[in-house]
């Protein structure tokens, strides 16, 4: 008894197949799984299929170097070999799209899933969880209930998805799909038959690629099918006297295997013919397959029939009535009753009536008058008037500054120094040579050399001067230093924004951007309606001083707006430049009183047009209500 029982259980031992895994991980599961599972390495996706169809596998492991496509493509492979019903098959680095495996998990054909590699000791243990499920299955003989189930759920999506199409197009796209799926062929056919004609026919798949194909019923296997209504397979289709190649498979080379069913309706008759076909190199149709066709066949078989139904309804033919004869006959001594008096109250529909032409003659008269406005909207920039902006002249170093934000200056006053060591020892050097030209030029006043040298030494003391002078930025104006952006230390290039003098003097105006296909409606006077951002609803209403008389590109706009403002607003096109003055220097918001401030972003619009609502309605009466406008105006 003992040895018996040792032998049982070696045989339910599974084995498990490794592709993909470094040897480090390979070494660890071989070192501790080698007692409870017999393990096998495979160094490529070729070695794993051909391990895979020389035995039966009952736990496959994917790892890091075998993930996304490439995993999904050699299960696929892999669910043709021997033993594919009952593997287990672990994907340990699907890659970061899991909802690839999708179907192959809807199909119960993953046991475990992970987007990363796992370490060898989680490997280790779902081999073993997959190695006790697979023994477990095994001993019971869970491997032809497990077939049953997943044969059944196919079959019960494909009729499904047959049931779910009203039209022969439909069905007989579904019916070929379902072929295709259920039986794991190259190609499925789905073949109605017309018992007036003596024809069978497939609907086009796709209307733009394909024609309907339509055969007699006299030739092929196909026809052999509808005259007999048994079944059939045939192992190679050329080989057969029978085989018509239009009829049974255009596509045909003449050595691919083949089976076809009827689909029977509830009277015996034909209505339809499904086709299988495998490419050579597959295996033939076994009886299990042809038992599975026909149970395809069976299933679809109603809405065959309601097809069937509905085209002898449409060509005047009798079909099966909507209801029993009993449900007619119940329902016709059912309503043998008087029934109530219909009762209506005529107050009630009488203010009903009145009601509903006040409301007609109320909507007709607001769309006469009310007028719906059309806007140009835009960003606005607020700008404070009285502004000087200073900028470097030239690269330097700043070595001082003598203001600070805030602080009041008179025209000329000093306000950054740059470091101009350089010039400074120049200007000296030239001053040095200049009072040794003068004093030969005074101990021998006919020394025309050093007259000419005295005057060639005053020009470059002016160009030092001058140069030295340019390292040193004064207040052009009188007023208050603003916006100071410059420290010592600090490098600076040409054309950067150092500082600015506010003179307070004017007030603050607005610069609004508008899109540039609404110039021609814009003019001067215009009312405008500016909303600061930040600040929601505290409209200020103001009136169009000025508009631009080009549309810009919005680098242009950009440009204007200046280095320090031009990122802040973004344009999506073509713009024109409309400008307006504020009534003071602050605005209400929230109970309060705020200042503005030079560079604040707004959201500005102004109203070029209205029409009425009516003609918004119907557009055709806009010529009407104009001409009728300008006789008013006349």
């Amino acid at each position: 008894m003992p040895t018996p029982r040792r032998l049982e259980i070696r045989e339910t031992v599974p084995t498990a197949l490794l592709t993909g895994f470094d040897s480090e991980t390979v070494e660890a599961c071989l070192r501790h799984l080698g007692p409870e599972l017999h393990l096998l390495v495979a160094n490529s996706e070729g070695e794993a299929l051909r391990l895979l169809g020389a035995q039966p596998i009952g736990v496959l492991a994917l790892g890091a170097a075998v993930s996304g496509d490439r995993a999904k493509r050699l299960l696929e492979e892999a669910d043709s070999t021997p033993g594919a019903e009952t593997r287990l098959n672990l994907v340990l680095a699907g890659g970061p799209d899991p909802t690839l495996f999708q179907d192959l998990i809807d199909r119960d054909r993953i046991f475990y899933l992970s987007q990363e590699p796992v370490p060898a000791a989680d490997l280790m243990a779902l081999l073993r969880s997959a190695g006790s499920r697979w023994t477990a299955a095994a001993q019971r003989g869970d491997g032809d209930e497990r077939r049953r189930i997943v044969f059944a759920r196919r079959l019960l999506a494909a009729t499904q998805a047959i049931s779910s199409q009203r039209k022969p197009e439909g069905v007989s796209r579904a019916a070929a799909e379902a072929v295709e799926e259920m039986l794991q062929a190259e190609r499925g056919y789905c073949l109605l038959y017309d018992p007036a004609t003596e024809t069978l026919w497939e609907p086009p798949r796709d209307a733009d690629l394909e024609e309907e194909r339509r055969e007699s019923a006299a030739v092929g296997l196909v026809s052999f099918v509808v005259r007999t209504g048994r079944p059939l397979a045939i192992e190679r289709i050329g080989s057969d006297p029978r085989f018509d190649r239009e009829a049974d498979d255009p596509k045909a080379r003449g050595d691919e295997r083949f089976a076809a069913v009827p689909v029977l309706g509830p009277d015996g008759r034909i209505l339809a013919v499904l086709a299988a076909v495998r490419r050579a190199e597959e295996r033939g149709f076994s009886d299990e397959d042809v038992k599975g066709f026909t149970l395809l066949a069976e299933q679809a078989a109603p809405t065959f029939a309601q097809l069937r139904l509905a085209e002898g309804d449409a060509e005047g033919l009798p079909v099966a009535a909507l209801f029993r004869e009993e449900a007619v006959e119940h329902h016709n001594v059912g309503l043998r009753g008087e029934g109530d008096v219909l009762r209506v109250d005529p107050g009630w529909m009488r203010w009903t009536y009145r009601l509903l032409v006040f409301v007609l003659v109320a909507g007709l008269l607001f769309t006469l008058i009310a007028r719906i406005h059309d806007y140009a909207e835009g960003p606005a920039v607020v700008r404070m008037g009285g502004r000087n902006d200073l900028t470097a002249t030239a690269d330097g170093t700043v070595s001082q500054v003598l203001v600070s934000s805030g602080e009041r200056v008179d025209a000329g006053h000093l306000l950054v120094r740059f470091y101009g060591a350089r010039e400074a020892a120049e200007l000296q050097r030239i001053d040095h040579e200049f009072e040794l030209q003068l004093i030969n030029r005074l101990r021998d006043p006919a020394d025309a050399g050093a007259q000419q040298a005295l005057l060639s030494l005053r020009a470059e003391r002016e160009l030092a001067r001058s140069n030295l002078a340019e390292r040193e930025l004064r207040a052009p104006v009188a007023g208050v230093v603003s916006d100071l952006r410059v420290r010592v230390g600090e490098h600076i290039s040409p054309g950067q924004s150092l500082l600015s003098v506010v003179r307070g003097e004017s007030r603050p105006t607005v610069v609004v951007f508008l899109p540039g296909q609404y110039r021609p409606l814009l003019k001067r006077g215009m009312p405008l309606r500016m909303e600061v951002q930040g600040y929601r609803y505290a409209y200020q209403h103001l009136t169009v001083d000025s508009v631009g008389d080009e549309v810009v590109g919005p680098a242009e706009a950009r440009r204007y707006l200046g280095e320090a403002l031009g990122d802040s607003v973004q344009f999506a096109g073509p713009v024109v430049k409309v400008e307006a003055h504020l009534p003071s220097n602050t605005f209400e918001a929230e109970g309060k009183t705020r200042s503005y401030h030079d560079g604040m972003v707004a959201q500005a619009e102004v109203r070029i047009r209205s029409e009425r609502v009516l003609v918004t309605l119907i557009p055709a009466l806009k010529a009407f209500f104009e001409a009728r406008e300008g006789t008013d105006d006349a």
